[in-house]
């Protein structure tokens, strides 16, 4: 049914993450489909000789392989970086699934607070915005 599938992971709270990285995991293996994680970060100057951006890529590259071989999937890893501190993450991960040519994303979101009756979340601007399936896992 999918044949790629993204997903977008913050590495520092991927505790929170873990219900929307398993249904991702059975849906990609239900579907013989590839798992794209994504990291967006901000792309901020540093003083490193490495930036931000490399070392959560070799993070994130870890984490990948990780879930291949948990779930039993292909996986490959990307970390965006955002093109607008002052934008919602959600059109980087948008822009992200376009480049790699997902058919689904696969997001956690968290129950709304009085902020997000404010500022719209993440996941709402991705299922709102974007043109391929979006599923939001609570």
């Amino acid at each position: 049914m999918y044949s790629r599938i993204l997903v977008p992971v913050d590495l520092d709270n991927v505790d929170k993450l873990s219900k929307a990285i398993d249904l991702a995991g059975k849906t990609a293996k239900e579907s013989d489909a590839e798992i794209i994680y994504v990291d967006v970060v901000d792309a901020v100057p540093t003083m490193s000789a490495r930036t931000d951006g490399e070392r959560m890529a070799d993070r994130l590259r870890k984490f990948a392989a990780d879930q291949s071989a948990a779930y039993g999937v292909p996986t490959s890893d990307h970390v965006a970086l955002r093109s607008d501190l002052h934008l919602n993450v959600g059109s980087d991960i948008i822009k992200a699934a376009k480049e790699a040519d997902c058919d689904l994303i696969v997001m956690a979101s968290h129950v709304p607070g009085f902020k997000d009756h404010i500022l719209s979340s993440n996941a709402g601007y991705v299922a709102s915005h974007a043109p391929m399936s979006v599923y939001v896992v609570r």
